[in-house]
């Protein structure tokens, strides 16, 4: 069996190709087409019109479905650009000055992050210096009373 490589010049028209496509219906064009006079369109009433029909969703006066059914959900803009981190992975970092930079670098947070605040969950903590970061209160008094300072 020999494999030919698909160029221009060795395409075959196929007639089940041919078959696959059907001729548009030309609409208006007189008794002899099937679709003369009303054009399918049927006698008189909104749906005859040029512009008629009615919007999607639509349900002739009928509240809709979009609008019976229960709204849920919210989605803050906000929360797209900040975080929150826990003050034990701040301890394991190990390193005495924390900025969002080493955050990020750490892949800790996300890279669009710009705003991050420290949650408690550890009651012991050893000198931290946080800079452009928020806290708790918690975690802000566990921090100052290691020695450490929170610059935001």
């Amino acid at each position: 069996m020999k494999l030919y490589t698909l160029k221009l010049n060795n395409l075959i028209p196929q007639k089940s190709l041919s078959s696959r496509t059907s001729k548009r219906k030309r609409r208006g064009r007189g008794p002899g087409s099937g679709l003369g006079k009303t054009s399918g369109r049927g006698h008189k009433g909104q749906g005859s019109r040029s512009g008629g029909g009615v919007r999607a969703g639509f349900e002739g006066g009928q509240m809709p479905l979009q609008k019976r059914i229960p709204k849920y959900g919210f989605f803050s803009r906000k929360s797209r650009f900040s975080e929150e981190i826990r003050l034990s992975t701040l301890i394991k970092l190990d390193k005495k000055e924390i900025n969002i930079q080493v955050l990020k670098e750490e892949d800790l947070i996300n890279q669009n992050t710009s705003k991050v605040k420290v949650i408690k969950d550890t009651e012991s903590c050893p000198k931290l210096n946080l800079k452009g970061i928020n806290t708790t209160t918690s975690v802000k008094g566990l921090i100052e009373s290691a020695g450490g300072k929170i610059e935001v």
